[in-house]
């Protein structure tokens, strides 16, 4: 359909580079530039804005989503705690688990390839499905409303980062821990390995942001 097509050239120029973090998109001059009707780019964002890609308040012009550090590092805090208690609830409920197995193999394949957008989407969909899991749809909305933006931003930010494939790996076997942390059945310990983990990956997230602030500093100068 229309809205999805347009949705997927504006998330590529958004992945490239072309468009920035904080960067507006405006609907009339992108309708124009690409011969179609306002209302189609409208929705197109409408998805962009589901997925994170871009922040869009009522009324106002859509702008690619932007967080500061100090965002970054509240939303990491936040999800530590949240995604503890998900995974205390899963490993309580003890529900099926193969579909965290298939994403698990599905960034693996993602890390084979190192294509980091489709890596990050399978991420994603891992920690929301944990959440969805725990059946406390609170929980869950309040993750997807966190992570969502997250996930973009740091997408959008690292894109262009060369990563060791070792990172990739190491990763995909820290998620496969996860699992087997639910798998556990020990409510305590499957928190316990949730939250320490999120708190891994924020600061690798931390480190990596920090050397991408370090090397654009370095080129200004």
């Amino acid at each position: 359909m229309l809205k999805e097509n347009l949705a997927d050239q504006l998330r590529a120029d958004i992945m490239s580079g072309k468009l920035r973090p904080g960067d507006s998109i405006v609907e009339g001059i992108w309708a124009a530039k690409l011969k179609v009707a306002q209302a189609s780019i409208r929705e197109a964002l409408n998805i962009l804005a589901s997925e994170g890609f871009v922040q869009k308040d009522s009324g106002r012009t859509a702008q690619v989503t932007e967080l500061s550090e100090e965002n970054v590092i509240q939303i990491y805090e936040v999800r530590a705690s949240l995604e503890g208690l998900a995974a205390r609830l899963v490993a309580e409920k003890k529900p099926c688990l193969s579909e965290l197995d298939q994403v698990v193999a599905d960034m693996r394949a993602a890390a084979q390839c190192n294509n980091l957008a489709a890596f990050y989407q399978r991420d994603l969909r891992f920690h929301l499905l944990v959440c969805e899991k725990s059946g406390n749809p609170f929980l869950e909305q309040a993750v997807r409303r966190l992570v969502g933006p997250l996930f973009a931003f740091v997408v959008m930010r690292l894109h262009s980062q060369n990563r060791d494939p070792r990172y990739w790996e190491t990763s995909v076997e820290e998620h496969e821990q996860m699992v087997e942390a639910l798998r556990s059945g020990d409510p305590e310990f499957a928190e316990h390995q949730f939250a320490q983990t999120i708190r891994k990956f924020f600061s690798e997230t931390h480190s990596l942001l920090h050397k991408e602030k370090m090397a654009l500093l370095s080129a200004a100068n």
